[in-house]
């Protein structure tokens, strides 16, 4: 079924009816929150991860079969749940403050008793532990801070945390024969110092390597000069990168315009999350090798192309499919709990998640509510675009 993509202003609610538009809305209807950032530094992972979400609202509306590992379904719709799924969009602005300020409207003024999207941990530690003390269900599907494990027992997060992709990153850029010293240029929130912590940790634990140099760089800084030539200034074999979007390209921008060869040994963590940014100047990362989460499977390959139906592109980022995991990670909770409370979803989650066949990969949530594992794909940056890499 084709569906009209919405337009969402910045600050703006947006209550989506996604089981035909022009449908009135049910009595009963289930509202779940979806914090976003659609303006600022990561609008355009923000608009895929709204995407996914709504393509899930959708199906789940239509009536579907959610597939599970052991090849059977479970059938989930407005049937089973007792009603329709509204979905309430705030924009988080790319802020914490803004973000929590969102979060505190979803919960305090729309009461409702689940929260998805949230990217970035950044915004998933301050808005988690806000969920936690409210007492509402909060699954991040995009926030990989090893603080989000302690929490509490409302947050839940669908991508594997740091510890498991600085394991990966370090792995990888030793096996990719770098060499064993390597600078962290990172941005200074939980998620980028944690990706410090872990991947530097890896080297010296396990390969006996070193990060000799350690930068943490404030966002949304008109001029990362002085940072990059600090990065850089004891000639490491190689360069472990943490960006966002707009930070990331101005970065890109400025290590091109120094010379920087960024092709020959950076490693960056997660690139989708800028290389829709350096779409028009696809030379500044040109040869930047990284870690992308999730399975290239065929229930990707489904999801792209049922995403690609509904919103007549493909996805723009990988993250619009962990927040759909979650989305029906949701669904099949409330079907199980036959409930749509805060407390229902909450006990029913870690169940259900054993056996749901995600297109991201197992989605299994240990007992603190996070993934028990997580698949990496290595890539690199050919014109503008992340393609599978081999050695």
């Amino acid at each position: 079924m084709k569906q009209k993509i919405f337009q969402l202003a910045a600050g703006a609610t947006t209550a989506l009816f996604l089981a035909g538009m022009a449908t009135p809305a049910l009595a009963d209807d289930i509202k779940i929150g979806v914090l976003v950032p659609l303006t600022g530094t990561s609008a355009i992972q923000g608009k895929d991860i709204s995407r996914g979400i709504q393509l899930a609202a959708q199906r789940i509306n239509n009536g579907f079969e959610i597939p599970q590992k052991d090849g059977s379904t479970v059938k989930v719709g407005p049937d089973t749940l007792g009603g329709k799924i509204e979905l309430i969009i705030e924009d988080t602005e790319s802020r914490p403050a803004s973000a929590l300020d969102a979060m505190r409207k979803l919960v305090n003024v729309d009461k409702v008793p689940v929260v998805l999207g949230i990217l970035s941990s950044g915004v998933c530690v301050p808005t988690g532990q806000f969920a936690q003390q409210s007492k509402v269900v909060e699954i991040c599907s995009s926030s990989t801070s090893p603080e989000l494990r302690n929490i509490g027992p409302y947050l839940f997060s669908t991508m594997g945390l740091d510890d498991l992709m600085g394991r990966a990153m370090a792995d990888f850029a030793l096996e990719d024969g770098a060499g064993k010293t390597y600078s962290s240029l990172v941005t200074n929130n939980p998620f980028g110092v944690g990706m410090e912590i872990q991947s530097c940790q890896q080297l010296q634990d396990k390969k006996g390597g070193e990060c000799i140099t350690k930068v943490r760089y404030e966002e949304g800084k008109s001029d990362y000069n002085a940072d990059l030539r600090r990065a850089v200034s004891q000639n490491p074999d190689g360069v472990f990168f943490t960006a966002y979007g707009a930070d990331a390209r101005l970065m890109l921008q400025e290590a091109f315009q120094q010379g920087i060869d960024v092709g020959a040994n950076w490693y960056a963590d997660y690139p989708s999350l800028w290389i829709s940014d350096i779409q028009e100047t696809p030379q500044i990362g040109e040869g930047i090798r990284g870690l992308e989460p999730g399975s290239a499977g065929p229930e990707y390959d489904a999801y792209a192309a049922a995403y690609k139906e509904a919103f007549g592109e493909e996805p723009t980022s990988v993250f619009g499919s962990y927040a759909y995991d979650s989305a029906m990670l949701v669904a099949l909770a409330m079907e199980q709990a036959k409930a749509a409370t805060s407390d229902a979803v909450r006990d029913a989650l870690i169940p259900v998640s054993q056996n749901y066949a995600g297109v991201t990969g197992d989605k299994a949530f240990d007992d603190d509510g996070m993934q028990k594992s997580e698949s990496y794909r290595h890539v690199i940056v050919k014109d503008g675009k992340l393609v599978p890499y081999e050695k």
